[in-house]
């Protein structure tokens, strides 16, 4: 787990999204948004990290972190739609998705 994957991973969500890859956008944010929470919890002394994604925004909430903890959540349900719905993600979905991940990286990985 690093910065420097989670960023990679949001430059790949970036792609996906001019390229039109809609699904494969919103999934990328999402893990590049969760890669960054569990790498700066991790920095923080944080060992044993929740596996389970409300868990995890509850922690953060806890750490008086509740943006990122709503937007970690609000990715995980475009996430479940993007991959696990019979419907595709739309352009609008990869664009919110983006946004939601910036605003993780801005909190997190941009301030370590």
């Amino acid at each position: 787990m690093s910065f420097e994957k989670a960023r990679l991973l949001l430059r790949e969500a970036e792609a996906d999204l001019e390229a039109g890859c809609y699904n494969k956008c919103v999934s990328s944010a999402y893990f590049a948004a969760r890669m960054v929470a569990e790498t700066w919890l991790k920095v923080r002394g944080v060992k044993d990290l929740p596996r389970r994604d409300d868990k995890l925004a509850n922690l953060l909430r806890n750490m008086k972190l509740r943006a990122i903890a709503d937007g970690l959540m609000a990715l995980y349900k475009l996430r479940k739609l993007a991959d696990y719905s019979g419907v595709a993600a739309s352009l609008e979905h990869a664009r919110e998705a983006l946004r939601l991940c910036r605003l993780v990286f801005e909190e997190l990985a941009y301030t370590t």
